[in-house]
């Protein structure tokens, strides 16, 4: 009977708890959905490659790719470069001078180099399939007008087709997939800001739930220390423990893991550093919503997977319009957006600047939203 007692009470308190209802059946059905929109693969995606060749045939053969399937979108190019590919943001660029195919991955996505990969086979193979037809058609052209014109002749000759093969040789600007660490190469810029952003919020948030249930932040609220003095002071302190955390995953991740990188590891640090402020302060905010450290744990899936799912684990580019919308209302985007930039691209304060611009804003609207959260708690 006892046990029946226990069990009445609990069903009783979740009844009255539709949070937790919500969290327990409704959160887990938006989550898969999301999921499942996520994965959806675009059927008729196209790779954007630069073309720098003096072989028509060739190039003919590439730009004419079916387009009922995945395809080059092939852009003509006079340098095959990093800088090129930079500019006219390109997948890869493919020199071709003669029977040689000298082909420049920027392998920001391994998946993606090796669809070109096999999409360039794909042609090089049909084509030769094509000139070694026209050239055994050619030979025995040339045979059939050597032929003796008249009966009782002889004539012998050697029937011969040399076709040169292509020959090609592949570089990479980020890595290599036949490393052994190519997988984790591949993923490190997107694992490093979450891992950070994720630390961050969770640390930050139970920290100021804490001090909420033990009366300390109602103390406070009824002193003359204002809620930006407030919100600023968790910011710093937290801030600064954020910065010496960041500074150690990237320090780890590029020094002593040796994880490839093209561009300056400083832009680095000031990019997760922004990730982490953001964690910081979104973190507050769902501290001041939640009342007990329980629902402050039940708001972290819906706060956390979509960072993760849009953060660049899945290619926005080859998600659904309006998801792609939506990764662009997440702060986290733009972090692994730049981050990815600097490390895999090479590139500076000039490619970066607008994902700092957003963060930054990000940043100032949650700032003003704590302020306003904290007006809310000094009333309860």
């Amino acid at each position: 009977m006892r046990t029946l007692a226990i069990f009445k009470r609990i069903m009783l308190q979740r009844r009255g708890d539709p949070r937790t209802l919500a969290m327990m059946f409704l959160a887990p059905i938006f989550i898969l959905t999301l999921m499942y929109f996520l994965f959806q693969v675009p059927s008729n995606n196209a790779y954007r490659v630069g073309l720098k060749s003096d072989n028509t045939e060739l190039t003919r053969a590439l730009k004419d790719m079916p387009n009922d399937k995945a395809h080059l979108k092939v852009i003509s190019v006079s340098e095959n470069n990093r800088s090129t590919m930079n500019e006219k943001d390109l997948s890869a660029i493919v020199s071709i001078s003669g029977k040689n195919i000298d082909v420049s991955y920027a392998n920001q996505s391994n998946g993606t180099s090796s669809a070109i990969k096999l999409l360039l086979t794909q042609v090089i193979q049909e084509s030769q399939v094509k000139a070694t037809k026209e050239e055994t058609k050619q030979a025995l052209q040339n045979l059939i007008s050597k032929l003796p014109q008249t009966s009782g002749q002889s004539f012998s000759t050697n029937f011969r087709v040399d076709t040169e093969q292509y020959k090609v040789t592949s570089h990479y600007l980020y890595g290599d997939p036949s490393s052994t660490n190519a997988t984790f190469d591949d993923l490190a810029p997107i694992l490093v800001g979450a891992f950070a952003f994720f630390l961050v919020l969770l640390i930050s948030g139970i920290s100021l739930v804490n001090e909420r249930t033990s009366g300390m932040l109602g103390r406070m609220l009824v002193t003359p220390v204002k809620r930006t003095e407030i919100v600023t002071g968790y910011t710093l302190s937290y801030g600064i423990l954020a910065m010496i955390q960041t500074a150690l995953m990237v320090v780890f991740t590029y020094w002593i893991l040796g994880v490839h990188h093209n561009g300056n590891i400083g832009w680095v640090f000031v990019i997760n550093f922004f990730i982490a402020i953001i964690a910081l302060l979104f973190g507050l905010l769902l501290s001041t919503l939640a009342k007990t450290e329980f629902q402050f744990v039940q708001m972290i899936p819906l706060a956390i997977v979509p960072q993760f799912l849009f953060s660049g684990l899945i290619p926005v580019d080859t998600m659904p319009v309006i998801l792609q919308a939506i990764a662009h209302c997440i702060p986290v985007y733009y972090g692994i957006s730049a981050m990815q930039e600097v490390v895999k691209r090479g590139v500076g304060f000039s490619g970066i600047w607008f994902d700092l611009l957003i963060m930054l804003l990000f940043a100032a609207l949650l700032y003003l939203a704590n302020v306003l959260a904290l007006k809310n708690v000094r009333r309860t």
